[in-house]
Parts: structure tokens; sequence; C-alpha cells
């Protein structure tokens, strides 16, 4: 089979294209699916560059060769001996987070609990857009902040960067709870992020958000440490000053002290910080979220996509063969939703 590889850590160079890759074979509980479309998440140019590498290389068979990738959108080619749910020819979409198992390929192998049936009324590579930043915002919200869909109707959120993948998603979704929605972005997606649902939009090249926006219950921070200093202090600022009020963060310290001092000692220390933010913040909760996997997640999705609450965002769709220029787009930091991989 073809795919892109990485055989060594570094720039987008290093992602190689090959063709003569084994197709990989599911065990029982799993399916193989043709990969129609995939597409580049920031923690891909992470993984790329080392992160992580801590854990993921314990948990992968080899370190290298390695193929990327999260999201899948394509059709079912085989099914284990233990899945009753799908059948060949089943058009399917989903996401990974098992680093042996990437989607930069024509073919990938996944656990049933990682697919569902692709939404009719879109393309395979709007398909191909979601799965990762949809559930990556579920889990902020579901499984690391304990929220439920009603405590969430009706409040006042305040997304960091809401022209990114996760911003145009996380947009649209507290849309579809009624809530009141600020955002930052640049001028040339203001119109963007307006018919996405949110009401107040602020150019954060020209103003300081922090001291524009107050009261507000819930703020998810897509940039988190990875942005300049005092960003989560300011995210805080805007909050209400009560044990209701949420701060999230996609981007923290937890991996990236395991890769500074190794697991054993890097998890305690990670842990010992999570906590001392988490007092300093008081009654303020303080959140540093991870990506998690959620069959339940990735259906509320369906349902969300199939009413037309939630519609893919593009930015611009790459071949297989031009990965690396995805990367490097993905890179600048200015894409205006997702950059797809079509194979």
């Amino acid at each position: 089979m073809y795919g892109a590889v990485i055989s060594e850590y570094g720039g987008s160079s290093v992602l190689k294209y090959k063709d003569s890759l084994d197709e990989p074979k599911p065990k029982a509980n799993q399916v193989l699916v043709e990969i129609r479309a995939s597409s580049v998440n920031p923690i891909d140019l992470m993984k790329r560059e080392g992160y992580g590498k801590s854990v993921f290389e314990k948990q992968r068979s080899n370190s290298f060769p390695w193929i990327l990738g999260s999201d899948f959108a394509g059709t079912i080619k085989e099914v284990g001996s233990k899945v009753s749910r799908f059948s060949k020819g089943d058009e399917v979409w989903g996401c990974t987070s098992d680093p042996n198992r990437g989607c930069y390929a024509q073919y990938g192998v996944f656990n049933q609990d990682e697919v569902d049936f692709k939404p009719s009324n879109i393309s395979f590579n709007e398909a191909a857009s979601l799965p990762y930043v949809a559930l990556t915002t579920w889990a902020a919200l579901i499984r690391w902040a304990t929220l439920r869909p009603q405590d969430i109707q009706n409040k006042k959120v305040f997304i960091q960067a809401g022209a990114g993948g996760v911003g145009t998603f996380a947009i649209q979704l507290f849309s579809s709870w009624n809530c009141n929605i600020a955002t930052t972005c640049s001028n040339k997606n203001r119109k963007l992020v307006e018919e996405l649902g949110a009401q107040t939009v602020i150019n954060y090249l020209e103003q300081d958000f922090s001291s524009v926006l107050t009261d507000y219950d819930i703020v998810l921070d897509s940039i988190g440490d990875l942005g300049e200093e005092g960003v989560m202090n300011k995210c805080i600022k805007v909050l209400k000053p009560l044990d209701t009020s949420h701060y999230i963060t996609l981007n923290h310290p937890l991996v990236r002290t395991m890769d500074d001092k190794g697991v054993l000692l890097g998890l305690p220390h990670a842990l010992y910080l999570r906590q001392k933010v988490k007092r300093e913040n008081k009654p303020i909760n303080v959140h540093w979220s991870l990506y998690r996997p959620s069959l339940s997640g990735l259906q509320e999705l369906n349902k969300l996509v199939s009413e037309k609450k939630v519609k893919p965002v593009i930015d611009s769709v790459f071949s297989l063969k031009d990965i690396n220029l995805a990367h490097d787009k993905v890179g600048t930091g200015h894409s205006s939703g997702k950059v797809v991989i079509e194979m």
C-alpha cells in the first residue's frame, strides 16, 4: 500500500511518500478501512517534531517508520471476526489516538469503537475534517470538565482562536446549545466566525481580549502554553470568580514535562504543577484536557452534522504526495478551518 511515513523527528521534510508499505490486517475487534481522506491537526506536527516521544515510543511496536494522522473517512474493506456492526463497503469515519495506527495511508486498521457510519450529507473530504477536533472538544467538556450539555446551555463562552480547526467546530457546538460566544481571530476571518455563531469577535492583532471581556462562564483555550506568556491568566481574568466557572486548556505542560524529565519523574512533577495551578486559581475550575476517543461523542457528532447544526470548514485540500506542504500550511497557524489530505 502507499502512505506517508517519518523515519526520524524533524521538520516537514522528514515526511516521505512510500508506495511499498505492508497492508495491515484487522484483529478480531477491528475493521480495515480503505482511507479516502484524512486531515492535518497541530498534534501531527508536534508528534513529527518529537512531542510525546517519551510515551509514544513505548507504545509503538516499532519506533520507525511511523505513519502519522488521526482522522479518517473511507470505506470498510474487511471486518474482524468479532465485528457485527459493519460490513464490507460501508462508508465510515472516525479518529484514532493509537500511535501504531496512523491515517496518512491507503489503508488503516481501527478498533470498532473508533469508527462510526459517515453522515450521508457530506463528502469524504468533509468527513475527514471533523472527528479529531470534535472529539477533542467533546473530551475537554464532557470528560475533563465533567460538564453535561444541560450544564452549558445559555452560558457565556470564550473560545481562543475561533478560526482554527477546534475553534470553527467549537463555535458551532456551543451555538447549538444557545450559548453567547466570544472569540478571537484576525479581521480576514471575522465573517467566517460570525456566520458560525460567534456574537463577539475580537481582532487579536489590535485588541487584548482580557481588557474587553468579562463575566464569562467557560473558556476553551486552544492555544494555552504554546502562546505568549500569561495567556492562561488573561483567560481566567475574563471568567466569573465562581466555582461554576471553567477554564479548559488543550495545551499544557503535562506531556512536555514527561519528555523533559522522563515518565517516572515527569508525570508526578506535571501532576504537581497541575494541582498548583488549580489551587492558585480557586474557586475557578482549571482543567488540562487530553484527547480521548469516544464512540458516543462520534455518534453525537454524526447527529449534529446530519441535522446541519455543524458543518465542515475546510481551508484547503492537498494530495498525500504533498503532505509536507499540508504540514507547512498548518504550521503557519493561519488556516481557516481544516487542511484535508485527499488519498
